[in-house]
């Protein structure tokens, strides 16, 4: 005969809760704690990956860059024709709110948007209302070490720049992603760079990439890849320090022949490339240009 719950029975009373996720999460318009969030079963985000998210995180509590970050969800959105959004006000509201009621000393920022729930099967038209998420949660970057020693990388399979999603959308369909973030630790390295089907350089599993050649700074064009926000970023940082800072197809042999090499994105800010499948690229450690504009990028962060 089957037991039933008796709390006096330590064999199936219930496990004591564990500590709470600290950080706040904004749904839709309320503000709650990260672990009480509840989402449709019946979303179209969680039943086929229809959605779209941001990253970013903060600097002084201050979100860095969100305007930017708002504008290309925006964006994606009307490409993908979902329902109307919040506004951008509204967004930056919730993105403050969150931060100031998680109380952490810095946070990491996901803002998630899907399509919604509606009716039965694939078609979009039932969905009226979309799904908002807000998390402001505890920091997470990349490991320190990968600033000092430079993270190893490997080229990955093909990702044509007109497959869909489509990789100018920061769309929450990541298993490509994921199986990626697998084969990269079977590999044993930090950090996976794909081509598309012309055999050009488009961008890392998470994020952009640059190459350096003397005083020339270049990066994939953002029709092959996401358009970063770090990424326009640091393109026009280096342009003030009187760098030629452009956008360039690019293939594998241009980064084995590069005197450097490195990724951008919003938490990972500017990551030094120092090998390329076992072969060392440029001199084998962080470089110069990297340097010069890793700090740059940080004072600017703190203006």
């Amino acid at each position: 005969m089957a037991r039933t719950a008796d709390a006096k029975d330590p064999a199936v009373a219930p496990a004591p809760s564990a500590p709470g996720t600290p950080g706040c999460v904004w749904h839709n318009g309320v503000f709650s704690a990260p672990d009480d969030v509840r989402v449709s079963p019946f979303d179209f985000g969680w039943l086929y990956g229809d959605g779209l998210f941001e990253t970013l995180r903060t600097y002084g509590r201050r979100p860095f860059r969100l305007g930017a970050h708002l504008a290309r969800l925006a964006r994606s959105a009307e490409q993908l024709r979902f329902p109307p959004l919040p506004s951008e006000a509204e967004l930056e509201a919730a993105v403050l709110g969150a931060v100031e009621r998680a109380g952490l000393p810095e946070a990491y920022l996901r803002i998630t948007a899907t399509r919604g729930t509606g009716s039965a099967g694939l078609d979009p038209a039932g969905c009226k209302t979309p799904t908002v998420l807000v998390a402001a949660l505890t920091l997470r970057t990349w490991p320190a070490a990968l600033y000092t020693q430079g993270a190893r990388l490997t080229l990955l399979w093909p990702r044509g720049h007109q497959d869909w999603p489509l990789p100018t959308i920061k769309s929450t369909s990541y298993q490509r992603t994921v199986i990626a973030k697998a084969e990269l630790r079977r590999r044993g390295v930090d950090e996976g760079i794909y081509l598309d089907e012309d055999g050009c350089v488009t961008e890392a599993s998470v994020s952009n990439l640059f190459i350096v050649r003397g005083k020339t700074v270049l990066t994939p064009p953002a029709s092959r890849c996401l358009p970063g926000v770090t990424r326009a970023e640091v393109l026009d940082i280096a342009r003030e320090a009187g760098l030629d800072a452009r956008e360039e197809l690019l293939r594998p042999e241009d980064l084995r022949a590069a005197d450097e090499v490195f990724l951008t994105g919003s938490l990972a800010e500017l990551v030094p490339a120092v090998q390329l499948d076992g072969h060392a690229l440029g001199s084998g450690r962080p470089g110069p240009v990297w340097d010069q504009l890793r700090s740059l990028y940080l004072a600017r962060t703190r203006m």
